[in-house]
Formats: C-alpha cells, structure tokens, sequence
C-alpha cells in the first residue's frame, strides 16, 4: 500500500493543473475498489408559477391524479404531471405541503405569504424572513436547505466531510433566467449562505447587508470554465479555455496521458470508469460547442447562442413605478420558430450538474428555470393552446399573463408548466442512464426534489404546493406512490385540517444525509418530519 501511495502522490503532481479533475475520479475509484458506496447527491430544481389545481377557476386538476383523498400506488398522472411517467418508480408525489412564511418583524406581508417572492424565501430557507426590503424582496432570514445539509452532512462532501471526501467545488447554483417583475433578490435566487448579524432589524439597508445570497451563474460556459479550465489552459484564462472549445480542442485531449497513467494505479476491473469519466466530459464539451461561434469566442463569457437579447420587466404589463432592467433568454424567437434559447440553456446548465455529479465535483445543486415572476418570452399559441391576450400579440412573457382564470389563457399556461415537466424529467432520467462509481445509477444514488414556490398562478395560493421527489434504492425514498397528507394541523385545498407546512419535507430527508434537523423556522413553520416518504 505504500508504494501505490508514493506512485499515487507523484502522479497527481506530474498531472499539474489535471489533478483538480483527477483526484476526485481517483477517490471514488479507489473508494469503490474498497467496497465503499457512491457518494450520495442532493437536487432542488424549481419551476415556476405553480400549477394548475382544481379550484374556483378550473374543474380539473391537472397536476393530481384523481381522486385525491388517500395515498396510493395506483393512479394516473394528469397532464402537468405526466411527462414523470417514465420514473414513476423512483418517485414519491407529495400532496398537502403549504409553504409557510413567517417574519421577525410586523409588516412586510408576514415574509410574503402567498406572494411568489416570499414563497421562494420560505420554500428554501423555512425560515422567519429579516424582513421586507421596498415592494417585495423579502429578506432571508437563514441559509437555505441546500446549505444547511452540505455544512452539516457528513456525506455531500462539504466542511463536516471528511478531509479525503471533501469535494472540490461543494456546490453548484445554477439557472437558465434571473428576470423577475424588479430588481429584487428574493424571486431570482434560490441558494443562500447563513445570515449575518442584523444591527438594524428595521433598516432595510441592515436587511440587505445581513442576508447572503448566492447569486445563480446563468452561463454554462462559465460554469465548464470554472470546473475545466485548469486543464484547458495553463494560466486559467476562460478566453482560451472557449477559443479551444471553439477549435474542437477537448479536456480529454490535455489530460490523454494522465487518463493512461491513471490506469497503471487502479485496479483492472476499475478502468471502464476511467473510459465513462473521458466520455462523459467529450459529451458535455460537445453541447457547449454547438452554441459557439468564431465570432463568440472572442467573448467567451457569454456564448453568441445565449446572447442576453431577451428584455426585461417592460411595456405595459410592467409593475407599477418600472420594472426590472435585468435582460436574458427567451424561448421565442421571432427570427426562427424553432429555435429556443432557453430550452437549450437550461438543458446545458442540468447537464453541467450532472457531469459535477458524475466526476464528483460537488454533491449538492440548485436549479431555477426561472423566478417566479419571470419575464421569458414564449409563443403566445403553444402546443395547441393560444392566450388571447390583449392586441393578440405573437408573443408573450410568462408571469405577466397569469393573474387571470380566462380559460384560454389558463391552458396556455398548463402547456407551460408540462413542457418545463417535460424538461426537468428528460433531466432526471438521465440521471438515471449514468452508472456511478458502484455500478448503479446516478439516480440511485441522488435526491431530487422538484417544487415551485405557489400552488397555483391567479391567486399565489401556497396550499398544497406542487411537489415531487424522485431517489433510487440508495436514497431511502420510497418511490411509485402519490402520498397524501392528511394527519396536519393546516388548511389545504379541499380540506379544513390535514395539510402539513413545507419544512416537514426537510426534516424528513435530512436524515437521508446524516443531518440532524429535529426543527426548522418558527413554530407555524413545521410539524415533524413528514411520514411516509423515507424508508
């Protein structure tokens, strides 16, 4: 053993700059060679608005199967919901969570109950806010849960990790568009880092300095940037990291002979993995490559296919007082009906995730497909479904529209929410076709837990939010079923008691990643850990 740790010491300084990507694949190689398991992951994805429930203003339920009063394994996924079919095994739909906000101090909307702002904060962070800041950017009062589990798991590679499990970037944050209604924090973000201490509990200049939000990358290219580029060019330059790229030049291709070494350290049975790891970055490299140009490259930062040419909160439908100034991408283009910026986006952004994942970069990921009160631009007629909005503009941005039970425009937006289902489940079940380092899948081996921060659009009702969590047989979930709540002490949306506050979801998978969160927020804001979905 410790001649294989002499000759291991020297290949990782002789691989230079490639001993960033090298070292993890050789941990976990190394680990699997000594009957260790897969590390294990953890995902939040969000998409926006909700969903469409049965209520005042629509007599179907399209997210639910029907009926809806018990917990079962046999049911039938509607439309907004259907696009999870092919993962039905490794996945638990959760009904009768509300998001609870909650503030420390009077006003501000309670943390901004049944507002798409408040509801990210409370979504992720399960807290009492700081407070408001202006209209609706209300303040996080604490870290988010994806924060939370990789500071105290010993498990997802972060500071209570052990030293060897350490992962080198801990997380990633990550989303296809930040464009919200104004310039605030709380729609745009979903990760967040512990507050600090509020000098000025009614400032909200103190608001602003207390609270510590990760700003989500929206580029892919900076995010391959930041996880490659030590290999790609010697001084770390992203401008020729891209102009590489551009040329067809690959990771693999620096690091070919460090991969051959490699297989002279590991154990024979064990170099397919090293063949999975070379393939798995020529894939990634090949998708960012197709949204570069010659003439991008001279501007790497932001490939020409993702150009920010979307507009931001403008126009009429802008809120009072102006909107946000924040530009992005758009579906639509009114240049070429099938092109779609932001599906290809969000696409390489879950795929930067995944390759994280896969090699063993991080263990913990957030994802935004959009804010709640997003601004990206889709068709106005849309997989069969047309919003007679006023002027029968081609187009349309998302959030704007939604405050309305028109029946036309209330389909329009269902199309809305299944296409973005349809995306994130194409997502996981690539998870799902990768085999990690123990010979299952990546799935097996990840929670996924994709919500929203309102139940429903026209009203930013926040009773029994949308909410599903997928995991294979090395994450405890217990998948194939559609789990009714019905033992809370909360309203839900046909009943007057049985629904639980949303913190009880956390509580119930931190244990999954050796956490101990007995509590999360204030005493409105959980119950108990959430029976039912953890084996």
């Amino acid at each position: 053993m410790s001649s294989y740790k002499i000759a291991r010491r020297a290949f990782l300084r002789s691989a230079g700059g490639a001993a960033v990507l090298l070292s993890p694949i050789l941990r976990r190689i190394e680990a699997n060679a000594q009957g260790m398991a897969a590390p294990l992951r953890f995902l939040i994805i969000h998409h926006p608005l909700g969903t469409q429930h049965r209520g005042p203003a629509s007599a179907f339920d399209l997210w639910r199967p029907t009926p809806t009063t018990a917990t079962t394994t046999d049911f039938t996924l509607p439309q907004n919901s259907a696009p999870f079919e092919p993962l039905r095994a490794k996945m638990a739909m959760v009904d009768g969570l509300n998001i609870v906000t909650s503030s420390q101090v009077a006003g501000g909307n309670n943390g901004g109950f049944n507002t798409h702002e408040g509801g990210v904060v409370g979504v992720m962070t399960g807290v009492p806010t700081l407070g408001p800041i202006g209209t609706q950017d209300h303040a996080a009062g604490g870290p988010s849960i994806d924060q939370i589990f990789l500071d105290q798991s010993p498990l997802l590679g972060g500071n209570n990790s052990p030293s060897a499990s350490k992962t080198t970037f801990q997380y990633l944050a990550l989303a296809a568009d930040i464009r919200s209604d104004r310039d605030e924090v709380a729609p745009r973000v979903l990760s967040y880092r512990p507050s600090l201490p509020l000098d000025q509990p009614s400032s909200e200049a103190g608001r602003a300095s207390a609270r510590q939000p990760i700003f989500p990358e929206t580029a892919p290219l900076n995010v391959y940037n930041r996880m490659f580029r030590s290999v790609l060019s010697s001084n770390g330059d992203p401008a020729v990291a891209a102009a590489k790229l551009a040329q067809q030049e690959s990771v693999v291709d620096f690091i070919r002979g460090d991969l051959s070494r490699m297989r002279t350290l590991v154990p024979a049975a064990e170099t397919s993995k090293l063949d999975a790891f070379a393939t798995s970055i020529q894939q990634l490299e090949a998708s960012i490559r197709l949204s570069l140009t010659a003439s991008a490259c001279s501007q790497p930062m932001m490939p020409e296919s993702f150009s920010m040419t979307g507009a931001g909160a403008t126009g009429m439908q802008a809120p009072t007082g102006g909107g946000s100034q924040l530009k992005g991408v758009d579906y639509f283009d009114p240049g070429d009906p099938d092109n779609h910026p932001h599906q290809r986006l969000g696409m390489q952004q879950l795929g930067m995730i995944r390759a994280a994942f896969q090699c063993d970069y991080a263990r913990v990921g957030t994802f935004m497909w959009s804010a709640g009160t997003n601004w990206v631009v889709f068709p106005s007629t849309f997989q069969g479904a047309t919003a007679n909005l006023a002027g029968r503009p081609a187009s349309s941005p998302h959030h704007p529209p939604s405050h309305t039970t028109s029946t036309d425009v209330m389909s329009w937006l269902a199309q809305l929410d299944t296409w973005y289902a349809a995306q994130s489940s194409a997502a996981i079940q690539a998870l799902d076709q990768i085999t990690d380092f123990d010979g299952n899948t990546l799935l097996d081996n990840t929670v996924v837990v994709y919500l929203s921060e309102i139940g429903r659009a026209y009203d930013h009702n926040q009773l029994n939010v949308p909410l599903l969590v997928f995991g294979g047989k090395n994450t405890r979930i217990k998948g194939g079923q559609y789990l009714k709540i019905t033992d809370g002490p909360q309203a839900g949306l046909e009943n007057a008691t049985g629904n639980r506050p949303w913190n009880d979801l956390w509580l119930a998978l931190a244990p999954i990643f050796g956490v101990n969160l007995p509590s999360l927020g204030d005493s409105t804001q959980w119950t108990g850990p959430l029976p039912g979905l953890v084996g």
